[in-house]
């Protein structure tokens, strides 16, 4: 508690109390000066009346008074009351009236093939239609002081839309409402309504590279070759052949993606496609896979599901957050193929940061209240130093600030924990054959296949790659 920040108030009561106040009169500390050999013990009536003196008349710990007395806490700060803070107003909420978790969702006949027609790839939208509407802000709740007066509460902030393009916002300033006819677009809160670019037939030379700001749909296939950057969601109705394709939303290829293995297709949503032959295919969501994936480098955030009966995985490595699964992992001539689930180096290096950060804050606070301790003592005394004066107001930031610190570290840790949890049921399912050749990584762990099996499970559970028999029907929904 920096002196700049509290008012402190010498008893009438007793010379030997000193009553301290902060400033917004949510606290009151005391420091009790030990008495003399000649004179009396302070008794609780007379602490009591130098609070009182003090305007201390709220939240005071009456056990704690009794106690500091008996236990003779001297020459100690100690917080011996404490307000009720006010309750800020919440701020203006905002509703989104569309689907915006959206993602492609293939449905599957009965042989386990992908049905490409029906995918509503795209999120629509028409003019003048509502997207977004807002809930006014709303007034706070008021405290109480250690000194028995009201503290006003601040009212919530008044959080203005964050307009896209094509959008605009109603004339009583409730809602944001669709300009033009689109695709609906959600980045980092703001909505935008992005017209979809339409190429009829292939991307050759007649058409040359894509750097699109929207959503983009061609009708043909994709030759070697080309670069797509894309804003919003990209369609293919063909096969693309070596390529870069860099998506901000979600990929559907209805072809395959092959060639000499120079291609390269990252989206930050879901990629969903026929096949793939030694490739790399990232995705910042899930792989859907309708056919085979060979000899490919692919890594998923959350799954790489290799769809149907004849779904398979053969060679390349192929990582992923949560799932892998396929019908056929490996093959017959024992074709080296390595799968990971389960690990993300930067989710635990952070984690480990946070905790050793914390553990360092706790270490240097409890240095900083034993130097604080000594500084009071010296100031009682009236002994303090300008040069220990500006040591006393430095420490009683730091310290000051401490709670607030860890209290951030502890909420990044239990974030970082729950994603950690996610990753502790991450597996590999093999609905048909899991062939020799292959390995398999859960996390740090690892294990070679050494014989075929049918149908099987692979977990972790801590120790080691745990093998068991796959039943779908406790892992389907």
């Amino acid at each position: 508690m920096a002196p700049s920040d509290a008012t402190k108030t010498e008893s009438k009561t007793h010379p030997g109390i000193r009553v301290t106040m902060t400033k917004d009169r949510l606290s009151a500390m005391v420091i009790i000066k030990a008495p003399d050999e000649s004179e009396p013990n302070i008794t609780p009536e007379e602490l009591a009346q130098a609070l009182t003196d003090a305007g201390v008349v709220n939240g005071i710990d009456q056990d704690l008074l009794v106690t500091s007395l008996f236990e003779k806490q001297y020459d100690t700060p100690i917080t011996i009351a404490k307000g009720v803070p006010a309750q800020k107003g919440l701020d203006t909420a905002f509703e989104y009236l569309f689907d915006t978790e959206h993602k492609c969702k293939p449905q599957e006949d009965e042989d386990g093939r992908i049905n490409y027609r029906d995918m509503n790839y795209i999120l629509n939208t028409t003019k003048d239609t509502v997207l977004v509407r807002a809930t006014p802000p709303t007034d706070g709740v008021p405290g109480m002081g250690v000194d028995g007066k009201e503290i006003a509460a601040p009212r919530g902030r008044n959080i203005p839309f964050e307009v896209g393009d094509g959008t605009v916002i109603s004339e009583d300033g409730s809602e944001l409402l669709a300009k033009v006819d689109g695709a609906i677009l959600l980045s980092h809160d703001k909505v935008s309504v992005r017209d979809v670019m339409v190429i009829k037939g292939d991307l050759d030379y007649s058409v040359g590279n894509i750097d699109a700001v929207g959503s983009v749909k061609i009708t043909g296939k994709v030759f070697a070759g080309f670069t797509l950057n894309v804003g919003g969601d990209l369609e293919i109705s063909d096969n693309v052949e070596d390529c870069t394709i860099n998506c901000k939303g979600n990929i559907l290829v209805r072809g395959g993606f092959f060639g000499s293995g120079e291609g390269i297709m990252h989206a930050d949503g879901d990629i969903t496609l026929k096949h793939a032959q030694g490739q790399k295919i990232t995705s910042g969501g899930s792989i859907n896979v309708g056919g085979e994936l060979i000899n490919c480098h692919v890594t998923a955030k959350e799954n790489v599901l290799v769809k149907g009966k004849k779904g398979k995985i053969v060679g390349g490595e192929i990582n992923a957050g949560k799932q892998i699964r396929a019908s056929v992992i490996g093959s017959e001539a024992g074709t080296a193929t390595v799968l990971t689930v389960a690990y993300d180096a930067k989710l635990m290096r952070e984690y480990h940061e946070a905790v050793h950060e914390k553990q360092r804050l706790g270490a240097d606070q409890e240095r900083v209240k034993e130097s604080l301790t000594s500084l009071y003592r010296l100031q009682l005394d009236g002994k303090l130093t300008s040069q220990q004066t500006q040591v006393l107001q430095k420490l009683e930031v730091f310290n000051k600030g401490v709670p607030q610190a860890v209290e951030r570290l502890e909420q990044k840790m239990t974030e970082l924990e729950e994603k950690m949890k996610e990753l502790r049921d991450a597996k590999i399912i093999v609905e048909g054959t899991l062939y020799i050749g292959v390995k398999a990584h859960i996390g740090v762990l690892a294990r070679e296949i050494e014989e075929d099996v049918k149908t099987c499970l692979l977990t972790g559970d801590g120790s080691r790659v745990q093998m068991s028999k796959f039943d779908p029907k406790e892992h389907d929904s």
